[in-house]
Parts: C-alpha cells; sequence; structure tokens
C-alpha cells in the first residue's frame, strides 16, 4: 500500500494539539511537559488531502474547513468524521483529532489516535507512529481511567449520558477531567448514579450494586366500622385498612350485611399515596320498597313509624325539608 506522510499541514496539527494540550496541562494541574513535536520532514509527493479526495468526501472535506475556520469546531467534526466514512484516508483523522482537541473531548482525541494506529496501519510512517504516541503521552494528563465493577452484567455504563460501554468492561474507560456525571443502567433496576471530580492522570474505581426497581404506592381505605376490606379478592381489613401496593390498578369491594357492596377499580401511581373514603349504602328489601309505606296523595313516611298527631296541622302548615325532598303534613287534616 502507498503511504502518505502527513505533510507539512499534518505536521501543524502535531504542533497545535502538543503546544495547546501542555499549556492545558500548566493551566490545569501540575504535570510534565509533553514532548514538543518533531520538526516537520519535506513533504513528500502526494497530492493534498484537499486535491486526492473526490465526489461527496471531497465537499465534505471542504465543508468541514470552512467551519473549522470559523470556529465551528463541532460542525467540523461531523464533516470529517463523514469525510472519513467514504474515502477511509487516514490524514482525515488527524482534523478529527484537532476538532476533538479543540472541543476539550480528550478521551475521544485520544480513541482517534488508537483508532488511526489500528486501521492505517503500513499506511502510517515511522514519524506518522511517533507522532501519534507523542500526542498519547501528553493527552493523559487530560484523562483518567474509570473502572467499574458492576453488580448486575448487561448494565450500560454512561458518562455524562454518553454510553461507553456495558458491564462488565473489558477494559477500563478514559474519561475527561472535571465533573462528571457516571451512571450505570439496567432495565428493572434503580440506576446507580455518582458524580466524580475527575483530575488527569489517575484513576477511578466504583463498585456499582444496582438495586431491583420495586414500584410500589400506599392504598388507604376509610369505611364503617364493621365493613369487610378486600383488595384484589382478598379481604385484608375491617373498617379501615392502609398497606403497601404494587403500582397499577387494583379491585376494591366493601361489603357489610344488609348492605349494597361498594366496588371499584382503584389507580395507584408509583409512590403515591391514595386514600379512598367508602359509605354503604342500605341495601333495598325485596321487592325493593318493603321500608316504604305508601299513602294515598304521595304522603310517604318510614314503614313501622308511629303516625300520630297527623290530624292536628291546619290546613297552610309550611312543608318541612329533610333529606328525603319536601313531604307536605298536611294531608287528610280539616278543609
Amino acid at each position: 500500500m502507498r503511504r502518505k506522510h502527513l505533510g507539512p499541514w499534518g505536521c501543524a496539527i502535531v504542533a497545535a494539539l502538543s503546544v495547546a494540550l501542555t499549556a492545558g496541562v500548566a493551566a490545569a494541574q501540575p504535570a510534565p511537559a509533553a514532548p514538543a513535536a518533531p520538526a516537520a520532514p519535506a513533504a513528500p509527493a502526494d497530492k493534498p488531502l484537499a486535491e486526492s479526495l473526490t465526489g461527496m468526501a471531497r465537499a465534505e472535506h471542504g465543508a468541514g474547513a470552512a467551519l473549522f475556520d470559523d470556529g465551528d469546531y463541532a460542525g467540523a467534526l461531523a464533516r470529517f468524521e463523514r469525510a472519513y466514512e467514504l474515502s477511509r484516508d487516514h490524514r482525515l483523522l488527524w482534523k478529527v483529532a484537532l476538532c476533538q482537541k479543540n472541543l476539550r473531548r480528550y478521551a475521544k482525541m485520544l480513541a482517534t489516535l488508537r483508532r488511526m494506529e489500528a486501521e492505517a496501519g503500513a499506511a502510517l510512517s515511522a514519524r506518522d507512529k511517533k507522532d501519534i504516541a507523542d500526542l498519547i503521552q501528553a493527552a493523559g494528563a487530560f484523562v483518567s481511567r474509570l473502572e467499574i465493577a458492576a453488580s448486575e452484567p448487561g448494565a450500560t455504563v454512561f458518562v455524562d449520558d454518553e454510553p461507553v460501554g456495558t458491564t462488565p468492561l473489558t477494559a477500563p474507560v478514559p474519561i475527561d477531567i472535571g465533573e462528571r456525571r457516571i451512571r450505570v443502567s439496567k432495565p428493572g433496576f434503580v440506576d446507580f448514579v455518582r458524580r466524580e471530580k475527575v483530575v488527569g492522570g489517575g484513576s477511578i474505581a466504583l463498585v456499582a450494586r444496582l438495586e431491583r426497581a420495586v414500584h410500589r404506592g400506599r392504598l388507604a381505605i376509610a369505611a364503617g366500622q364493621d365493613d369487610l376490606i378486600a383488595i384484589d379478592g382478598k379481604v385484608v381489613g375491617k373498617g379501615r385498612w392502609e398497606g403497601s401496593v404494587q403500582s397499577g390498578t387494583h379491585a376494591l369491594r366493601v361489603t357489610a350485611p344488609g348492605m349494597t357492596p361498594h366496588e371499584a377499580q382503584i389507580l395507584v401511581r408509583d409512590d403515591e399515596r391514595r386514600r379512598i373514603d367508602v359509605s354503604l349504602e342500605r341495601a333495598p328489601g325485596p321487592g325493593g320498597a318493603s321500608k316504604w309505606l305508601w299513602i294515598g296523595g304521595g304522603a310517604a313516611i318510614f314503614a313501622g313509624a308511629f303516625v300520630a298527631g297527623a290530624l292536628l296541622f291546619e290546613p297552610g302548615t309550611p312543608a318541612e325539608q329533610g333529606s328525603l325532598g319536601t313531604v307536605p303534613l298536611g294531608f287528610g287534616g280539616r278543609r
């Protein structure tokens, strides 16, 4: 395979990366200075990158270069990555790494450099390999290694909500300096979440014990003193009952002798306390009217009640108001 050297512009990228990383380390924390980039060798006869690319790869590279010059490093990064997917020209990965450096995504930059080592293979010159090794060493001051021992396999590890691996991790995960939110998540379990202040060049070891997620709420029922309370077909109490139930819909039934049963579907949400008050109504007797004595003229009184003094009311006596509605009391009196 024909070797492609970085050329003067590529070495300038290496120098920029090294200088920026070294300056950043000095400002952030004490650390050894990164090795200076080697002097640029004479450019070989290969065409410049902008000329050797064709089609959409060339267009994406041009757009990325324009965005980079405008300071839009995130936009340029996306364009350069797309150009590399289309062309597989490893020189584009230098530009990807430079964008990641400018965005302070040093862990990503390390991954790009290692990807270049793996994918470019024989296309890298000895000088290229030396440059990559120097940059990896310099970037190490901005990155720490995260090791997680999780109680559950198959959980996803997130750093700042970006997935970085699945448990068990096969190797430590590089993470950038600064405050980082580390989350381990698996369906059916409560997320393990930690915030860690990451310093460069170190390591962080966490033990993530995932607890099974229990979706429950509380249900409180208040009924009559002798009323039986049943939840989902099981009698749980008499008069009053409160307890923990799984989230979801539950069948409530409250019964008592001589009373009409109360039945309802009750929805209980996660961590909710739901209170239900039940007041049973007396069940109607046979025929539905045995509790009433109907008297001509539309008047009604309870069966078995003693009727007396009805004739004492003079015509025009005001009607009394009650829960049964208006009941005229002047029935059968003098006219």
